[in-house]
């Protein structure tokens, strides 16, 4: 009996050492203006990605603290608008950042044993997209350089890491981590290089796509990394899958402009990549490849129907995915918006506003006073993200005598996208969807080589005079109260 009790007294004392080996504990401290929120990755069966997440809230001081369950090495970022940092994770361990808003250069550090490993791997390059990574190398012309070029700050990256693995600075999974990250890297560079030479064949801007990039896109997936399940938790993943998708296509003779076109026309090109990742992806990767394309597609925001069936179909597929958690919400943001709905009379169109060729000439129907611009467009994803912020705009405008101007640049064709994104939205304010010589004056007046950065917002008065060029966006309201006051 008293060895019964002896076994129990033990496993009881054990369980919380164990659930520990599990768990990573980040404890961590905000400088400059506290945040509302802190977001973090969730290591989602050991991915990295901006879309799967979930935030905390820090105390008055900046203080903070995140546990998260996970029996493998992860990535997890942490996020406060656009400042972030990556720290490379192991289950049972605990880490101290630290987030200063106040430095522009290093705001994301680690303190303890490991600080010089999660230094090092901040420090490597982060684009935002693979392609902005692969931007500098699409004037080149020779295949064997740009390969060189890569190869060798692939190997000079991993060199770093395999010192600290051999001055047991790290163990051998979290060296794993950071190689295969890498090589996920530096392949969806290679790749997504051939891939975008190959596509403006398709479109028409060169004649011929060049042996060598078409041998470089076949060497690059000849050893794929594409079979190896471990690939998934690299935050450029999907990147390489997509890459390897539209290998796969080119090298079965689908890559073509004429197929794409057939595809457009059908209206089922979401349903045509989902297949396609289905066929050519293995089966271990694929629930969280057709995730991630099912998200991305919708924070979009264009609201389209197909995706409702497509997620049906995910659904039914992987009933108990922990991803639906995170695509829920976004499609019944897409079931709302197709619901019935009639424009507020707060909502008015500018008369005859397709006919207005200058901000001047809109300008002069509105109200006297002055004018806050929003140039957007239905596809603008950003500009979608600032409707979220209306309700305190509205105040300061009210406050401040000020019209609300909304520019669509949507073409022709999406008109109707348009009026339901106004309704979706509620956006009230003057409304106008620019002409090709309105469009022209707003390339003009922004000035950056003949293309506009959009949302952009800008403060006119009646007669169309720019009061401020780039003033500040809804979502920096104090900001732009400070500018409002200065003119």
């Amino acid at each position: 009996m008293r060895f019964r009790y002896l076994t129990l007294i033990i496993l009881l004392i054990s369980l919380p050492a164990c659930q520990d080996q599990k768990k990573i504990i980040i404890r961590g401290e905000i400088t400059g203006e506290i945040p509302e929120k802190l977001e973090y990755t969730v290591p989602v069966h050991g991915v990295c990605n901006y879309g799967f997440k979930d935030f905390v809230q820090p105390d008055s001081l900046g203080k903070f603290k995140i546990e998260i369950e996970t029996e493998e090495e992860v990535f997890i970022k942490l996020m406060i608008n656009n400042v972030q940092g990556t720290l490379i994770s192991e289950p049972g361990k605990s880490y101290n950042v630290r987030l200063d808003l106040n430095n522009k250069e290093t705001p994301f550090s680690v303190s303890g044993k490991y600080s010089s490993v999660q230094e090092a791997y901040n420090k490597l390059p982060s684009p935002v997209h693979i392609q902005i990574g692969a931007g500098e190398f699409l004037r080149d012309t020779l295949a064997a350089k740009i390969k060189t070029t890569i190869d060798q700050r692939r190997t000079d990256e991993i060199a770093v890491f395999e010192k600290f693995l051999a001055d047991k600075m790290i163990s051998p999974g979290v060296f794993e981590l950071i190689k295969n990250d890498r090589n996920a890297y530096y392949d969806a560079i290679l790749s997504t290089i051939a891939w975008i030479k190959d596509l403006m064949v398709i479109q028409g801007a060169v004649k011929s796509f060049p042996d060598d990039f078409r041998n470089l896109w076949i060497e690059t997936f000849d050893q794929s990394l594409i079979s190896n399940p471990v690939l998934v938790k690299s935050p450029w993943f999907n990147f390489y899958a997509e890459t390897y998708i539209y290998f796969k296509d080119y090298m079965n003779g689908n890559f073509t402009k004429e197929k794409i076109d057939s595809v457009m026309e059908s209206g089922q090109m979401k349903a045509y990549r989902v297949s396609k990742a289905k066929e050519y992806l293995p089966p271990e990767i694929q629930e969280y490849f057709i995730a991630d394309y099912l998200y991305q597609e919708c924070i979009q925001k264009q609201y389209e129907k197909e995706l409702v069936g497509l997620f049906d179909n995910f659904k039914s597929d992987y009933p108990e995915s922990k991803f639906n958690h995170y695509i829920s919400p976004l499609i019944d943001e897409i079931v709302e918006f197709h619901q019935p709905s009639e424009f507020s009379e707060k909502m008015i169109f500018v008369n005859n506003y397709q006919n207005k060729n200058s901000l001047a000439e809109v300008a002069a129907t509105l109200p006297e006073g002055k004018i806050y611009v929003d140039v957007w467009a239905s596809w603008c994803g950003p500009c979608k993200v600032e409707f979220n912020h209306k309700e305190n705009l509205t105040g300061l405008l009210q406050k401040n005598d000020i019209q609300m101007l909304y520019i669509s640049i949507d073409r022709d064709r999406d008109s109707i996208q348009w009026k339901n994104m106004i309704k979706f939205y509620n956006l009230e304010g003057y409304h106008v969807r620019a002409n090709e010589e309105l469009q022209d004056e707003l390339i003009k007046i922004f000035d950056n080589n003949g293309s506009i950065n959009i949302p952009w917002y800008m403060l006119i008065d009646n007669n169309g005079n720019i009061l401020k060029k780039h003033a500040g966006r809804p979502s920096q309201i104090k900001q732009l109260e400070k500018e409002i006051n200065e003119i």
